[in-house]
């Protein structure tokens, strides 16, 4: 084995005789190697995280991208949503910017009327 590989972190496939240190981890791998207990089992293909030179499992995953999901969630940076705008439908306006609209427009053309 080589020695710079050693706490290198993997990930793989659970096998049986997978073992944690962890109890919240144990009941985790319990949970997804119990195929009957699970809605839709073919979804469910657990997936531990372990590193090398360690015999116990770190984390365990339901399946490969529900773990890849999670470890890269942190760094990757959300866009910024605009609650207004709605790609199909453009733009969307409340009654508030609505008559914050109407009162520009009406201050605009009442200037110009008395001028």
């Amino acid at each position: 084995m080589s020695k710079y590989r050693k706490g290198a972190v993997y990930l793989r496939r659970m096998k049986a005789g997978d073992k944690s240190d962890d109890f919240r981890t144990y009941m985790r791998m319990a949970m997804f190697s119990d195929k009957s207990a699970w809605k839709h089992p073919e979804k469910v293909k657990p997936v531990v995280l372990v590193q090398h030179g360690v015999k116990r499992v770190v984390g365990v995953f339901m399946n490969m991208d529900d773990a890849v999901g999670c470890l890269f969630s942190g760094s990757l940076e959300k866009r910024v949503r605009n609650s207004r705008h709605n790609p199909r439908r453009g733009m969307r306006y409340t009654k508030g910017d609505l008559k914050k609209a109407f009162r520009k427009w009406a201050f605009k053309h009442n200037q110009e009327r008395a001028a």
